[in-house]
């Protein structure tokens, strides 16, 4: 009996997962207005009835999205943070993490959000909820670059917030310019460029 259960358990997250795959593809193809739950249903290889199974609307399968990804990003940065690697290394790895989100993909979450279909207060708390998660990972490698006279001791809510803010114009580069950006390489860039602002004389980068 308790195969039987584990089975059906298994089935369903896969038809689950299935949706999430097939909602992420139509979203960053079309967006979120331009995006049905028929159209992710049928795509997913079920039928429209299927999609509210197990989720209830267009909007909950969009938070549902942004957990997954984000949460996916969160533990990777969490593990840059956490290496024993150089300020330029870790600043390096969390803004390719950022600048992949972005740029592997043909329409950019950051500017899905800014769709008109996309109204409700709900959707923008929830992403910026990961968002915030990812500036505290960033004002903690800060935090701690300051407190070991690596950098300025500046404000590093301050820092961090212009350190995403050159991430972010990269992404707008590739994404609204149509530049042919390597996430790894303008990351690299831009932490370099960021530390000649902020590093102290005789820091370690």
């Amino acid at each position: 009996m308790s195969s039987a259960i584990s089975m059906k358990e298994i089935e369903k997250r896969a038809r689950k997962q299935a949706l999430l795959d097939a909602a992420h593809d139509l979203f960053a193809r079309v967006g979120y207005d331009g995006t049905t739950i028929e159209a992710i249903a049928q795509r997913a290889g079920m039928a429209k009835g299927s999609f509210y199974l197990h989720f209830s609307s267009q909007e909950e399968i969009f938070r549902a999205l942004i957990d997954e990804i984000g949460d996916r990003i969160i533990v990777e940065m969490q593990m840059t943070a956490a290496s024993e690697n150089s300020l330029e290394e870790k600043l390096t790895g969390l803004g390719e993490g950022i600048l992949r989100f972005h740029l592997d993909s043909s329409h950019p979450w950051m500017f899905i959000l800014m769709e008109k279909g996309i109204d409700r207060h709900e959707v923008m708390e929830h992403f910026f909820v990961k968002r915030k998660k990812v500036m505290d990972i960033i004002n903690g490698v800060l935090v701690e670059s300051i407190e070991s006279g690596e950098i300025v001791r500046e404000e590093p809510d301050r820092l961090s917030s212009l350190f995403l803010g050159c991430i972010n114009g990269t992404v707008v580069r590739g994404c609204c310019m149509g530049e042919e950006l390597e996430p790894r390489e303008e990351a690299a860039w831009l932490a370099k460029r960021f530390l000649e602002g902020v590093l102290l004389p005789g820091g370690n980068r």
